[in-house]
């Protein structure tokens, strides 16, 4: 009978007790388990972040569809017609300043007028058919699994949906809007001016029960008043004041943030430590925030640029009988803030020797931004009692009808001047601003505008307001470029 070669038999019992060796089991279904435990630990925080996102989603389609739908109803009322192209157009710019922008990302945002979908919807009545007062907007855009990818090969797709009706009940134009929801006195008059606002109404979208508030021994007359909440004390209207009503929509929503500017170089002055702007005046820089006092006067002519950046850790602070001309052209206040003693001009643009002052720009406005780069705090304007403030918006570009715009940037509340990121504009009569001022983020304390020979288009844009001081609105905005404040708007309805 054949042995087997002891050399053979050697590796058997070896084997034998490695087979029979538990040691080590625990870390191999450890090891298998872990995967599982990151996945689910991945999808716990995918699902969190993907609801964020759905959130999000829901309010820049119901964002959209309601700018979309309010200028369904503005054109209809004025008898015009708007194309599909303008209503996509429309309600995707408001959509990407959401971060929702058609074609990134593969997101897209379909905007439909009537909507595909008419399931609870009550036929439209004259001047409208159908369903073609509402307008729908539909947001897509899938997800993609990171640690979740364990489980799943391909995420979810987030959608949202939201229908809004072309509103036409109410035509009084407005020229004031809050835009804060809960705020006591959003819009308030504590001081003793007489505020007076020709042929225009208000517009206060605080739920507050004091959310139009009067007090102090001034006044208030416009043409109507519209409060989502209530509103205290003595105001005079034509129309009256509504409560109750569904707040309007954002009207300056679209305005983009400024991208792409400089404090230096040829589009911009501004050195880091002030000295730029004190130049300006033809001053050295003298450690301060102010240009040395004296009587001057300057001029900036931005031709050839997108925006003229002005910046650095200094404010422009303007003292009496100072002059600054801004050639038509968008300035942007980078992180500095412009200040304005009493007696001190602005002309932006020039009215007189444009010409001169102006060679080759000669036409158009300008829109001052208080922006920051950095995205820190923005500057903000502070004009004092007695300065001159004349500003005129273009007509046509980017910033169509925009005079002066702080950026959407959440402010800390200290610096620029200890008073947070709040604007101040208390020039009075002398203060003329043809234009939007909107400052969606801020309080705003404004006193201005002349009674007779002042502008005659100005719309008060922000999140609260507080004049302290008289102040007086028209309202004759054809051809300025401002969008129309009424509500003709569009009102959600799902």
């Amino acid at each position: 009978m054949q042995r087997i070669p002891p050399i053979l038999r050697r590796p058997l019992p070896v084997m034998a007790k490695l087979y029979r060796d538990r040691r080590g089991a625990a870390a191999v279904i450890l090891a298998i388990a872990l995967s599982g435990i990151v996945g689910f630990a991945g999808l716990g925080s995918e699902v969190a972040a993907w609801y964020y996102i759905t959130r999000s989603m829901q309010g820049a389609a119901d964002s959209a569809v309601a700018t979309a739908a309010a200028e369904l109803a503005s054109a209809t009322s004025s008898g015009s017609t708007i194309t599909g192209d303008q209503l996509t157009n429309a309600g995707r710019a408001v959509a990407s300043t959401f971060n929702f922008r058609n074609g990134t990302s593969n997101t897209t945002v379909s905007v439909n007028n009537p909507p595909n979908t008419t399931t609870n919807l009550t036929a439209c009545t004259t001047p409208f058919t159908s369903f073609n007062c509402y307008v729908e907007v539909i947001i897509s855009q899938p997800q993609t699994p990171l640690l979740s990818a364990v489980f799943m090969s391909t995420g979810p797709t987030i959608t949202a949906r939201a229908v809004a009706k072309a509103n036409m009940n109410v035509t009084d134009q407005g020229c004031v809007v809050t835009l804060n929801r809960t705020a006591s006195r959003a819009l308030q008059n504590t001081g003793s001016g007489a505020l007076t606002f020709t042929a225009c109404a208000l517009y206060d979208n605080s739920n507050a029960s004091d959310a139009l508030y009067q007090g102090g021994s001034g006044s208030i007359t416009a043409q109507a008043g519209y409060v989502v909440g209530g509103s205290s004390g003595a105001i005079t209207t034509t129309d009256g004041i509504t409560t109750g009503v569904n707040p309007t929509n954002d009207p300056y929503a679209w305005v983009p943030s400024p991208t792409g500017y400089s404090s230096t170089g040829t589009c911009g002055y501004g050195s880091g430590n002030g000295e730029g702007l004190n130049k300006l005046f033809g001053n050295n820089y003298n450690g301060t925030t102010k240009v040395t006092a004296g009587t001057s006067t300057t001029t900036i002519n931005p031709t050839g640029c997108t925006f003229f950046g002005l910046g650095g850790s200094q404010d422009l602070h303007m003292t009496a009988a100072q002059t600054l001309n801004l050639c038509p052209g968008t300035y942007v206040f980078n992180s500095t803030s412009l200040i304005m003693d009493g007696q001190s001009t602005l002309n932006a643009p020039p009215t007189t020797n444009i010409s001169t002052l102006c060679p080759g720009n000669t036409t158009g406005g300008v829109t001052i931004i208080f922006s920051n780069s950095t995205g820190g705090n923005p500057g903000l304007p502070n004009i004092g009692a007695g300065a001159a403030l004349n500003l005129t918006a273009p007509n046509s570009g980017t910033y169509k009808g925009v005079a002066m715009f702080q950026d959407r940037l959440t402010c800390s509340g200290t610096g620029n001047n200890n008073n947070g990121c709040n604007p101040t504009l208390q020039g009075g009569g002398t203060q003329n601003i043809t234009g939007a001022i909107y400052f969606p983020k801020s309080t705003i304390s404004y006193s201005g505008g002349a009674s007779t020979g002042g502008a005659q288009c100005t719309q008060l844009v922000s999140d609260k307001i507080n004049f302290t001081g008289g102040s007086t609105f028209n309202s004759n905005c054809s051809s300025v470029g401002t969008r129309t404040i009424s509500y003709t708007n569009g009102s959600l309805v799902m």
